[in-house]
């Protein structure tokens, strides 16, 4: 029974996984907007788009990669949930000590289709998708402990799911001088990328309320009640505006800014889903198979628009003799499935101990919605392509038991 609790809620958090704005930023845990050049600068910081440069292409599902963080959960705390023939307090402690409040997972997936440049332009097209859902600390306690209160309240706001799916087709210009800058400073560079999108799938948790008590007097009494939102069809548009600076031969700074007017109109397939169920005094005497009353009702609703918001980053580069050390912080207006309202700081360093070989570290530092995420990649390169793989660890300086998940990533680029 207790692998079941647990396979069961591991399998509802990971099948609502899949989908990161372009492959390689796993690389360097999304320290990556200046690292990013020929077609990803169209997705990362436009005004690195530059002039006389080498055509790049991008062929499909060469470049992809998937993302799966949890807050609480890694294969070490799985292997001892599931070594006990019988769950002692403090065992039920050792699982439940990491979640904090609620359980929340947060997955991203980037699949390329194609894409190329030429010199400051660039035309591409991608598959992105977002998934995040909470579940409440007290969903876990109730199921190891059994109803040790009274009552039991649930809310949308620590039980909830969210997702997200479109296929964007990208233009993105760039290596524009920003004018009217002292002849002193460094030169300003300023670029922009516009976005077509192509919705392939939207749900939404629109309202999540249930409760549960029980008391000798009345027995045990529950309610739930759930309205969730989708579509299968939607078109959109996006833009980001990107500067970028030399500020010295190693010193370089970037800005941009993500999903200005970003929105998808949901018009394909659209319905709502209202779930009900209700137990009224409930007693051992009277239980049977029609303890409780439910109610699941469909309907077709108008269309309706899901908006990206906006997100801000800011990036810096130094490069060395022998290797080169960015770090970027990421602001999201508002929290959505595409954004966390958290800000998130990323370190990463790259480095060719030989011509044909690059390697690449990245640390993504925790916060109260991301735990900490560390990347590894290596790499073969040639003056005309570059092939490249990643693995990410969550919450572990090295994938393994202690990791609460696992990512990879791969890269293959040709210029010419």
């Amino acid at each position: 029974m207790k692998k079941l609790i647990l396979l069961l809620l591991l399998g509802w958090l990971c099948s609502l996984a899949f989908a990161m704005t372009t492959a390689k930023s796993l690389f360097y845990a999304d320290s990556y907007m200046l690292r990013a050049e020929g077609i990803e600068a169209s997705y990362w910081n436009p005004a690195r788009l530059r002039s006389g440069r080498a055509t790049d292409l991008w062929l499909p599902g060469l470049n992809s990669a998937v993302s799966v963080s949890n807050n609480a959960l890694d294969l070490d705390t799985y292997n001892y949930f599931v070594s006990r023939d019988t769950l002692h307090a403090v065992d039920k402690e050792h699982i439940l000590r990491n979640v904090k409040g609620k359980l929340s997972l947060s997955a991203e997936s980037s699949i390329s289709i194609f894409g190329f440049t030429m010199g400051n332009t660039a035309l591409s097209s991608s598959t992105r998708i977002f998934a995040k859902s909470e579940a409440q600390e007290d969903i876990l306690r109730l199921a190891l402990y059994g109803n040790t209160e009274d009552s039991y309240s649930f809310n949308k706001a620590s039980n909830n799911v969210s997702a997200t799916a479109y296929s964007d087709i990208s233009y993105g210009f760039g290596d524009l001088k920003v004018p009217f800058i002292p002849p002193e400073l460094p030169e300003i560079k300023a670029g922009f990328s516009v976005s077509a999108l192509i919705g392939l799938g939207d749900i939404q948790t629109r309202h999540f309320t249930s409760e549960f008590s029980t008391d000798p007097q009345s027995g045990t009494n529950a309610s739930l009640e759930a309205v969730i939102r989708s579509s299968n069809g939607g078109i959109g548009f996006k833009s980001m505006l990107g500067l970028y600076s030399k500020v010295t031969p190693q010193m370089e700074l970037g800005l941009t800014l993500d999903n200005i007017f970003g929105n998808i109109v949901w018009l394909g397939a659209r319905e709502e889903r209202e779930y009900q169920v209700k137990i009224d005094s409930l007693f051992v005497t009277n239980f049977d198979d029609d303890f409780y009353d439910q109610t699941d009702e469909t309907r077709d609703i108008d269309s309706y628009s899901s908006t990206l918001p906006m997100e801000l980053r800011l990036a810096g580069k130094y490069d060395l003799d022998f290797m080169d050390l960015s770090a970027d912080w990421v602001q999201g207006f508002k929290e959505s499935a595409v954004t966390n309202a958290t800000g998130r700081l990323s370190i990463a360093a790259g480095l060719k101990p030989l011509p044909f070989l690059p390697l690449g570290f990245g640390i993504l530092l925790p916060n109260s919605q991301t735990p900490l995420k560390t990347s590894y990649s290596i790499g073969i390169s040639s003056k005309m392509h570059e092939f490249a793989i990643a693995v990410q660890s969550y919450n572990s300086l090295i994938p393994g038991y202690k990791s609460k998940g696992v990512s990879v990533g791969t890269s293959m680029r040709f210029w010419f």
